[in-house]
């Protein structure tokens, strides 16, 4: 067997091709050689950490916007103290106004108002819209709505001050009178008025109806009927006069032995044959019931096929509410506090003056007063002003504000607000963060230092901890401790470092059975010294992620509670290190505009938005750091 393998042997070395030794040279064989100096630095541990920390670029981007988050939550709410303090009602949900995004139509501080009752007198005074009405004056000013969005469309309506149109039912109630009158309407006997009548549906055999209007203080009966039809009535000759002009009501007068009724179908003013204006006399809502002559109120007015006029726009918020308003009923202490604010530029015009009004300089809040009511209360005097208001000076404004994300419910700027509630809520998370973060390393320490029974009965009680539901330590800690900011903070921590104490129990058993564990040991080191200065250090980096990580659930944990309404509010406030904190936080926030997520959602969108990019980047800046600070990755590229 060994002859044959070296017989193989020798026919592989035969096969190998003969090479001239000529051939061969020696390299480097005059040349000395020493060792090369390091060119390059050497790279420590957290330069490692931030070279791998930099290399992925989203988590840096994610980091950056983070910290730009935190710098304004610091900053901004120092910025817009005026905005975000006090109570504004004038201003109060008004919507999103941004430069330049304004421009493209988008978030220009115009809010879309549906369902408004039309001034059917409006119709045909828009040039370019002589179709559309537009609502009534006295609940928005028409110069602030934008007549390019202008909609009219109808609704059916049975009721209502300014349904249209239709048929009237008008019934007794039970036997007897009943009495029905209408609005006021002039007439002008030189214009020889005259009123038509269409009448349907009388029910009951005995039911008699008599139209009456009044004149020189006595009712004069214009028509008697007691079945269907048309009636037409010449006004002169019923008065009897020629000449002048009377004002009155147009009455029914119903008698029945029975809960009877009749429709009304039409009633038309005409004016020299020829009609006025039916929507003065024909809608039906202009009739009432009113007592009858034994003072019983018999009668009941509906309607059918009504019509409702609606419209629908977007309306300027903006300019309606920055620009000079009438207040009607300005105290006399609110009054002086403004003048007395702005002495140089409350100077009266001369020549203005009148029987209690007078006018102020322009730069004035106060820019007219229309009038002076002094009310005699014994002792005191109590001054009423009506006034002409420019909000926008009156507030200390140099021109219009842009609101970005819009105000509240008590025209607080909640640009502002959000960067403030995020500032209270950032705060909340780092200092609980903290007390779990210390708690969770110290106990996770000493079960995974000592092990044993030590770690048996520790990992037990807080397994107990953790089963028990969030809701339940929620509803015992409220109803021991009442709702506000102690009881938030217990919520908080009750669970809250368990995490960590098992991070930190991993970390512990993974390293405490390392040679310089052990030979430190065996030079006579404390636990202590082991804990805190050979085995914490080294997973410190896997505890500093966890830690971070831990920022951001408390902060999403404590906007759900304030959300619940179990945390902070409105009122609240609280001192750390001498700064005063609002007990606004983003929880709170999205708490407020629950109510109004249908037709106001910007008020929650917003704190949503930064809430949720908080959280984002929170997490994705821990993600950065487990990989920067993990061991195993160090030195590679």
């Amino acid at each position: 067997m060994a002859d044959k393998n070296k017989n193989k042997d020798y026919e592989i070395a035969n096969d190998v091709p003969n090479v001239d030794k000529e051939k061969f040279t020696f390299v480097q064989q005059d040349e000395k050689i020493f060792d090369k100096k390091f060119e390059t630095k050497p790279v420590g541990y957290f330069k490692d950490a931030m070279i791998r920390f930099a290399k992925n670029k989203t988590n840096v981007y994610a980091t950056i916007i983070l910290f730009i988050m935190i710098i304004m939550a610091i900053f901004v709410p120092e910025f817009t103290t005026k905005r975000t303090s006090g109570t504004e009602s004038h201003v109060r949900y008004m919507p999103p106004r941004i430069p330049i995004v304004e421009n493209f139509g988008i978030a220009r501080g115009y809010e879309q108002i549906p369902d408004q009752v039309v001034d059917r007198s409006t119709i045909g005074t828009i040039d370019d819209y002589p179709e559309l009405g537009l609502p009534f004056a006295d609940r928005f000013d028409h110069e602030h709505i934008d007549v390019s969005t202008l909609e009219n469309y109808t609704i059916s309506c049975t009721s209502g001050d300014h349904c249209y149109g239709g048929q009237g039912r008008f019934q007794a109630l039970e036997a007897g009178e009943a009495v029905f009158q209408s609005g006021l309407i002039t007439f002008e006997f030189e214009n020889n008025p005259s009123l038509e009548f269409i009448i349907t549906e009388v029910t009951g055999d005995n039911t008699d109806v008599e139209i009456f209007v009044e004149y020189d203080n006595e009712l004069v009966s214009l028509h008697t009927f007691d079945s269907d039809g048309e009636f037409s009535v010449d006004i002169n000759d019923a008065i009897g006069e020629d000449y002048g002009t009377f004002t009155s009501r147009i009455r029914f007068e119903m008698t029945t032995d029975s809960d009877e009724s009749f429709y009304l179908e039409l009633v038309r003013f005409l004016e020299n044959g020829s009609v006025v204006d039916e929507d003065d006399v024909i809608d039906v809502s202009n009739y009432s019931s009113i007592p009858n002559s034994d003072g019983d109120l018999n009668g009941a007015v509906e309607r059918r096929n009504g019509e409702l006029l609606y419209s629908s726009f977007e309306y300027d918020r903006y300019t309606s509410r920055y620009s000079t308003r009438s207040v009607s009923e300005m105290s006399g202490s609110r009054f002086d506090e403004i003048i007395n604010r702005n002495p140089e530029a409350c100077e009266v015009v001369s020549g203005t003056e009148g029987e209690g009004s007078w006018e102020y300089a322009e730069g004035c809040p106060i820019s007219r007063v229309n009038s002076l009511t002094e009310i005699d209360r014994g002792e005191i005097t109590t001054r009423i002003y009506d006034v002409e208001v420019n909000y926008m000076v009156e507030r200390g404004f140099d021109s219009i504000p842009y609101h970005f994300f819009g105000t509240d419910a008590q025209g607080r700027d909640l640009f502002g607000l959000s960067w403030k509630a995020l500032r209270t809520s950032l705060l909340l998370g780092v200092i609980v963060s903290f007390i779990n973060i210390t708690i969770g390393v110290v106990y996770g320490a000493v079960e995974g230092y000592y092990g044993g029974k030590v770690d048996l009965l520790m990992e037990r009680f807080a397994e107990i901890i953790s089963r028990i539901p969030w809701l339940v330590t929620l509803s015992i800690m409220v109803a021991l401790l009442g709702s506000g900011l102690g009881t938030l903070v217990v919520i908080l921590i009750f669970q809250g470092w368990i995490g960590i104490s098992g991070v930190t129990r991993t970390q512990f058993y993974r390293y405490k059975g390392r040679e310089y564990v052990l030979a430190s040991r065996s030079l006579g080191s404390k636990d202590s010294r082991l804990i805190f200065r050979h085995i914490l250090p080294n997973a410190i980096g896997t505890i500093i992620t966890a830690s971070i990580l831990s920022i951001p659930l408390v902060i999403f944990a404590e906007s759900t509670i304030s959300y619940l309404g179990f945390g902070l509010g409105h009122g609240t406030t609280f001192n750390f290190l001498g700064v005063e904190f609002s007990g606004v936080s983003i929880g709170v926030l999205l708490a407020d505009g629950q109510t109004q997520i249908g037709s106001r959602p910007y008020l929650t969108v917003f704190p949503a938005i930064i809430i949720s990019i908080l959280m984002i980047t929170f997490n994705m800046f821990g993600n950065a750091l487990r990989d920067a600070f993990n061991p195993s990755l160090r030195g590679s590229e």
